[in-house]
C-alpha cells in the first residue's frame, strides 16, 4: 500500500509543477498589459511611455519569462500570491476570505450526489430493466440534461419566492447551502446514478455474489454486505472528477444565490481584468484538485484489498 502511495504521490509533483506553469502563464499571455491596468485603474489617466516603462520594471515585467516564473514562484512558497489590482488587499488572504463559503457549498453538494445517487443507482440496479429502473434512468438523464442557471433560477422562484422554504440569498446558516448544493449537484446525481448501476451490475455478475445467493441469503442483504462496498471503487474513482467539476461550477451557483465564494470573487476579477486574483483563483482550485485526486487514490486502496496485499508482498520480497 505504502509503494502504491507514494508512486502516486510522486506523479502529482510534475502535475503541480506544470500547473503552476500554467498558471503563470495566464498572466503573461493576457491581452491587457498588467502595468496599463493598475495604472488606468480609476478611468481618468493617461500614462506616457515612460511611467509605463519604470511601472513595469517595478512590476518586474521587463524580466525574462523564466526569472519572471521563479520570482513568482518563490513568492508563492511564501504566501506573497501578489495584491490585488482592484484594491490593493493581499491576494492570498482575499482568496481564503472567501474559501469557506466555496467549500461549503460544494461539500454540500457532495452530500447530496451521495444521498441520492448511491441508493437511486443500487434500486437501478436491483430492478434492471423493470419499470424503476427505466423511470430512474429517465429521471437521470434528464438531471444530467437540465441547465443548471436555468434550475437555480426556477427553484429560486418556486422553492424560495413563492414557498419562502429556503432564503433566497446569504450565508451563514445550514439553510443557505442547501439548495445552492442540491443545484450544484443534481447533473453530478444523475451522472452518478448511471455509474452506482453500472458498476452494481457488473459486482452482481461475479461468481462470489451467485455463491452467496446459492448459500440462501437474502438478496438485499448481499447488495448491502457485499455489493455495495465493491461497486463503490469504481464511484469512488469517477466521483474524485466530479468533485473538480463542482469547484468549477460552484461560480455559477455563487453569483446566482449570492454567496461571497471563490467564483463571485473570481468573476469580479475578470470583469476588472484583476490579473493576480484570477491567477490565485486557477492556482488555489488546480490544488484543491491535485488533493482532492490523492484523496480519492487512498479511498481506492483502503476499497481495493488487492492494492493493500501486492504492498505486503512487494514488503516482504524485500
Amino acid at each position: 500500500m505504502k509503494t502504491y502511495l507514494w508512486q502516486r504521490l510522486l506523479l502529482f509533483v510534475p502535475t503541480l509543477l506544470g500547473m503552476t506553469l500554467l498558471t503563470f502563464l495566464l498572466g503573461v499571455v493576457s491581452p491587457a498589459d498588467p502595468a496599463m491596468v493598475v495604472m488606468t485603474m480609476d478611468g481618468m489617466s493617461a500614462p506616457s511611455a515612460e511611467e509605463l516603462l519604470l511601472k513595469r520594471h517595478e512590476m518586474g515585467l521587463d524580466q525574462s519569462y523564466a526569472m519572471q516564473y521563479v520570482s513568482w514562484m518563490a513568492g508563492v512558497l511564501h504566501g506573497r500570491w501578489g495584491v490585488s489590482f482592484i484594491d490593493g488587499k493581499d491576494v492570498l488572504g482575499t482568496l481564503l476570505a472567501a474559501l469557506p463559503v466555496t467549500l461549503s457549498v460544494t461539500s454540500m453538494a457532495i452530500f447530496w450526489v451521495i444521498f441520492f445517487s448511491i441508493p437511486l443507482g443500487a434500486v437501478m440496479a436491483v430492478y434492471y430493466l423493470q419499470w424503476p429502473d427505466r423511470l430512474l434512468l429517465l429521471l437521470s438523464m434528464a438531471l444530467t440534461s437540465v441547465p443548471v442557471f436555468w434550475l437555480a433560477i426556477i427553484a429560486m422562484q418556486v422553492l424560495c419566492e413563492n414557498l419562502r422554504i429556503f432564503p433566497t440569498s446569504g450565508y451563514g446558516s445550514l439553510r443557505n447551502l442547501l439548495l445552492p448544493g442540491l443545484i450544484l449537484g443534481v447533473g453530478t446525481i444523475g451522472a452518478v446514478m448511471r455509474l452506482q448501476r453500472d458498476a452494481l451490475l457488473a459486482v452482481l455478475a461475479d461468481n462470489y455474489i451467485l455463491t452467496a445467493r446459492a448459500k440462501g441469503l437474502p438478496f438485499f442483504y448481499i447488495i448491502y454486505k457485499h455489493g455495495l462496498r465493491n461497486s463503490f471503487i469504481t464511484v469512488v474513482t469517477m466521483l474524485g472528477n466530479y468533485i473538480s467539476g463542482l469547484l468549477g461550477g460552484a461560480a455559477i451557483i455563487e453569483m446566482i444565490f449570492s454567496l461571497p465564494g471563490l467564483g463571485t470573487l473570481v468573476l469580479a476579477a475578470v470583469q476588472a481584468r484583476d490579473y493576480p486574483i484570477i491567477q490565485g483563483y486557477v492556482l488555489m482550485v488546480g490544488c484543491m484538485t491535485i488533493f482532492v485526486n490523492m484523496g480519492v487514490d487512498v479511498l481506492y486502496v483502503l476499497l481495493k484489498p488487492q492494492l493493500r496485499l501486492e504492498g505486503r508482498r512487494d514488503y516482504d520480497c524485500r
